[in-house]
């Protein structure tokens, strides 16, 4: 079930009692589009997770964060931003799935910085994670950048205003009266999707359970029923299974499944752990049989490919009478043959009715040599058939077991058993282990550092590496640095503030970068040119790399990498 208006409703006023003040202390990275922030309130520390995921979008709160991945970076970045911000408002934004959550970050500078909010939209496929500017709402970084290649009707890039989603005209369910309720929706056959798309607020599954109570009474009052639950003091978390099965975690009991079973909880927050801990132990399950099922195939399928190569071994085995006869036929007839002669046709003494039979010959050898090769093929194949009879035997040997395992997936119901599977299928060799399988994994098409200032640093690899930089990283604002006149890599240090300068000691980093990865990297002191990146223009024809720039500046630095590598 979707995340829906009605139960982000009740989660940000949960949100709002228990983290508005919290200190944001830590940002950890579950997955690609998971991430989950650590928040510390009165001596409490609670765990907030936000997800962009496209079928489980979702923020609620969470006893602790499931292990997590490498951190992104947007994780970095949000951790930049946002580490010992205080929570100073949650709100959800009217009746849109959109939660805004603003912080004020806490600096030693004099100067504090203005707010920032994050906005997770829980839209399905459109989730998003963005990143803002409270002062002016500039975009300052997003989990998903949308350009107008991928959406016509509303781009999410940093250094962009955020806008809302397009919005639709709807009635608020809250100042609805009955009289409006009634002209609205005067058809006493009104189906759930009337109401889905006249009144805001409300998700297919809200609208539903309207018409499904509906049936017992008038459809205004069973809107009732429903509306009184938009009330905080009126929600009744609950998780409904149906045969061990999750199918909601909700604020009301949904009368729509007759069948289901229903466990409260104490908090809305409690429950949607409930359901999407369950959820992800079946996709958990679901993947792992996947995986255990494709090895099972690809090793049926080696085996088949082995089967038939030893068949068609032992169908040249069995000749080895053939070469035998010939061979024997051969000597019995040397003084017929002469050398040079590419057949020969003999009377086969070992057939019943004495047939001819034509021997080929290698026109090279001997008549003698001709018969010795026969009777080396016929002990090769003698030999050979032994040998291929005891393969097939062993190969019988791992198709039943291949077809054990079939069997034991195919009762296999609890994660436990799959990992215990799966622990066989590495030591049988049907997985291979990280280990195994050579990793040369790089960072990346650029590298990436992170300055004492806090601002991300990325340096090109190469010179097509250098051209993406400037293409799909820079922007107007950011600034660029390369060894003045001397090859070497591009540098960017991001800017997503659009800060009127950067910092003295991130320049110097960055400058000391540009440096160490240039043909000068060996000597003492190095010039190296900044300049904004809008400055920085790469005209048409030029080699891959090469640009021109303006309004540059000129540092002289030593050549170094700085400690704070983000890998």
């Amino acid at each position: 079930m979707s995340f829906d208006a009605l139960t982000l409703h009740h989660i940000t006023h949960e949100l709002s009692q228990t983290l508005i003040s919290g200190s944001i202390r830590h940002i950890e990275q579950t997955n690609p589009t998971t991430f989950n922030f650590k928040i510390s309130k009165d001596t409490r520390i609670h765990w907030l997770t936000i997800s962009a995921h496209s079928v489980h979008a979702r923020a609620h709160l969470i006893n602790k964060p499931p292990p997590g991945q490498k951190q992104s970076y947007f994780a970095d970045f949000l951790s930049t931003h946002l580490k010992h911000g205080t929570i100073v408002d949650i709100e959800q934004l009217g009746w849109d799935r959109i939660l805004k959550i603003t912080v004020q970050p806490i600096t030693d500078e004099p100067i504090q910085p203005p707010p920032k909010a994050i906005i997770a939209e829980f839209m399905g496929k459109h989730s998003n994670i963005i990143l803002i500017d409270s002062s002016n709402d500039r975009i300052l970084e997003c989990l998903k950048h949308i350009d107008e290649t991928m959406s016509r009707f509303r781009e999410v890039l940093p250094g962009d205003n955020y806008v809302l989603p397009p919005q639709q005209e709807k009635i608020d369910p809250l100042t609805i009266d009955k009289t409006t309720f009634s002209e609205l929706l005067p058809s006493s056959e009104v189906t759930w999707k009337t109401l889905f798309g006249q009144i805001n607020g409300l998700s297919p599954t809200l609208a539903k359970e309207i018409i499904i109570r509906s049936e017992k009474t008038d459809l205004w009052d069973a809107f009732q029923q429903v509306l009184i639950y938009f009330e905080p003091n009126h929600v009744t978390p609950n998780l409904l299974t149906e045969e061990d099965n999750p199918l909601a975690a909700y604020p009301l009991i949904l009368q729509q499944y007759p069948h289901a079973t229903s466990q409260p909880y104490e908090t809305l927050s409690d429950a949607l752990s409930a359901y999407y801990d369950a959820i992800t132990q079946q996709e958990t399950i679901a993947s792992e049989l996947q995986t255990l099922t494709q090895a099972l195939e690809k090793q049926k399928s080696m085996l088949g490919r082995k089967e038939k190569a030893l068949q068609r071994d032992l169908e040249n085995a069995e000749k080895s009478e053939d070469y035998k006869i010939q061979g024997e036929l051969l000597l019995a007839n040397l003084h017929k043959i002469r050398r040079g002669q590419t057949q020969v046709e003999i009377q086969n003494y070992y057939s019943p009715n004495l047939d001819s039979l034509t021997i080929k010959l290698n026109p090279e050898q001997t008549p003698s040599e001709n018969a010795q090769a026969f009777f080396k093929k016929y002990t090769k194949a003698k030999r050979g058939f032994s040998q291929i009879q005891q393969r097939l035997a062993e190969l019988e040997a791992e198709q039943k077991i291949i077809n054990g395992y079939e069997n034991k997936l195919e009762s296999a119901k609890t994660l436990e058993t799959l990992q215990q599977l799966h622990s066989e299928f590495l030591s049988n060799g049907y997985l291979k282990t990280q280990k195994q399988k050579k990793q040369q994994r790089s960072d990346g098409p650029y590298r990436k550092y992170i300055s004492k200032n806090g601002f991300h640093i990325y340096v090109g690899r190469n010179s097509q590496s250098n051209d993406l930089l400037l293409r799909e990283i820079a922007k107007p604002r950011d600034m660029w640095l390369h060894a003045k006149q001397i090859h070497g890599s591009h540098v960017i240090i991001r800017n997503p503030e659009n800060r009127p300068d950067i910092p003295m000691p991130t320049l110097l980093q960055a400058a000391q970068l540009a440096a160490f990865y240039s043909k000068a990297h060996h000597s003492s002191y190095v010039p190296v040119d900044y300049t904004w990146a809008r400055y920085v223009v790469k005209r048409k024809g030029n080699v891959a790399g090469y640009v021109h720039y303006t309004h540059e500046k000129t540092l002289y630095v030593e050549p170094a990498v700085p400690d704070t590598k983000n890998k």
